[in-house]
């Protein structure tokens, strides 16, 4: 047996240099508590070959977007299909379409009286434990090291109920606090090190270089003040959809997107 052990984990590096990281890490949990000698060293081999390249990530994917056969869907799919391929825990949403454990239905955008009343009692505020949408996201996010954003560009700006997330869930004590020693913010989401935007215009990106992206503005600048102090944003962007597009540059954009984030 152990021969057998040692020489079924020799094969573990060679999954992991093939990019099969989800067979190589199902063969790990299906080992026997035999030969762990052997599997820590094909593992610790395998991690000089990748780094931490082949080890899973925690990725929360916010999609945005009440059309099921949208694009925006389309986006999400390839992100997921490409998250997933890299060895990557994916936890992803549609705020237009809940999940079902967590009470299914529209995440409600809007910050109701109470929430607001409440919004500076740190990690108190009702809305995180009574809200099972909010409690849901809210978890997420402390969950994750990473986030990706999937939204359509409405009028230079992201949707009323992207805007809504960020109002109803990074309150303070989950986006950020307060030192009172200090009177200083204080970033609550150190977890999050990278933050990836998938989002399409209807307009050509000169024109919307002109116009101004105020979503863009707000989640490369603002937002990015609640992570990591190091933390990356990669934006992708499709222009241009309004009129004859080519069904050639959606495939190929939807590609590039499955690519990207195998390798995320």
């Amino acid at each position: 047996r152990e021969t057998a052990d040692s020489r079924e984990e020799e094969t573990i590096p060679k999954m992991l240099r093939a990019g099969n990281i989800v067979a190589a890490m199902r063969t790990v949990a299906s080992r026997s508590p035999a030969a762990p000698v052997a599997r820590a060293a094909a593992l610790g081999g395998a991690a000089g070959v990748f780094g931490r390249r082949w080890m899973s990530g925690k990725v929360f994917v916010v999609c945005c977007n009440p059309v099921g056969e949208s694009f925006s869907n389309a986006i999400a799919d390839s992100c997921t299909k490409g998250l997933e391929a890299g060895g990557n825990e994916v936890r992803r949403i549609n705020l237009y379409k809940m999940p079902k454990e967590v009470g299914g239905g529209e995440f409600i955008p809007l910050l109701s009286l109470q929430e607001r009343k409440e919004y500076f009692n740190e990690n108190a505020q009702s809305s995180l434990t009574e809200d099972g949408h909010v409690k849901y996201i809210v978890e997420s996010l402390r969950w994750s090291d990473s986030l990706v954003l999937i939204y359509p560009t409405w009028w230079f700006n992201i949707p009323a109920i992207l805007k809504g997330f960020f109002d109803r869930c990074f309150v303070p004590g989950v986006g950020f606090g307060y030192d009172k020693a200090t009177q200083k913010r204080v970033t609550g989401l150190q977890n999050i090190k990278k933050v990836g935007v998938l989002t399409t215009y209807g307009f050509t990106k000169e024109e919307v270089t002109k116009a101004g992206d105020a979503g863009q503005l707000m989640i490369s600048g603002g937002m990015t003040m609640l992570f990591a102090e190091k933390c990356q944003v990669v934006w992708q962007a499709l222009y241009g959809m309004q009129g004859a597009q080519p069904v050639e540059e959606r495939t190929k954009f939807l590609k590039e997107v499955e690519d990207s984030y195998k390798a995320w």
